[in-house]
C-alpha cells in the first residue's frame, strides 16, 4: 500500500505546518481502513491499517517538537495502543496464512496437528477482532478523532478543511 501524499508542503513551509499536514494526513490515512478492518473480510485491510498506524507513529516522532510534551505523549500513547492492538491480530493472520499454505505439503499424519493449530489461532483471532472493535468503540465514545484533529489544528494551524487529505 502506497502512503497517501502529504499535500501543501513546500520548501517555504514552516515546521509546524509540515507537522500538521503530515500527521493529519497519516491519521486520516489510518482511519480510512477502519471499516474494512472491523468487517474482517480481507486481512489486507487490517494490514493496511497497521502499516498506516506505524507511519503515523513515525510522523509523530519526527514532529514531536511542534507540540507540547504532555499532550503529545498522551496522544502518542493512544496511537501506540492502536498499533499494538492491530499488531496482535495481524500476527495471527500471518500465522494462519502460513500454516494454510503449509498444509498441502504435509504428510497425512501431521495434518491434524497443524489443522488444530490453525483452529486455535482462528479462535484467538476472533478474540482480537472483538478487542479491536472495543478499542474503536472507546475511541469513538471518547471522540478521540475529533480531539486529535483539534489538537493538531491548535498547535499547527492545519485543519482537515485546509488540508483536504485523501488518496492521490
Amino acid at each position: 500500500m502506497a502512503a497517501w501524499p502529504v499535500r501543501g508542503i513546500t520548501p517555504k513551509s514552516s515546521f509546524r505546518d509540515a507537522a500538521g499536514r503530515t500527521i493529519l494526513t497519516r491519521w486520516r490515512e489510518m482511519m480510512s481502513h477502519r471499516d474494512g478492518t472491523l468487517a474482517g473480510d480481507d486481512i489486507e485491510d487490517l494490514h493496511d491499517m497497521r502499516v498506516a498506524s506505524r507511519r503515523l507513529r513515525a510522523a509523530m516522532d519526527a514532529f514531536a517538537g511542534a507540540f507540547p510534551e504532555r499532550s503529545f505523549a498522551r496522544n502518542l500513547k493512544v496511537v501506540k495502543r492502536v498499533t499494538d492492538t492491530l499488531g496482535a491480530a495481524r500476527d495471527l493472520d500471518v500465522a494462519v496464512d502460513h500454516l494454510r499454505e503449509l498444509l498441502p505439503t504435509l504428510d497425512e499424519a501431521d495434518r491434524p496437528g497443524v489443522e488444530g493449530l490453525i483452529a486455535r489461532y482462528r479462535a484467538e483471532r476472533e478474540g482480537e477482532t472483538a478487542h479491536i472493535a472495543r478499542l474503536f468503540d472507546r475511541l469513538e465514545r471518547d471522540r478521540f478523532g475529533d480531539a486529535f484533529e483539534t489538537w493538531i489544528a491548535e498547535h499547527t494551524g492545519v485543519t482537515a478543511k485546509k488540508l483536504n487529505p485523501g488518496p492521490a
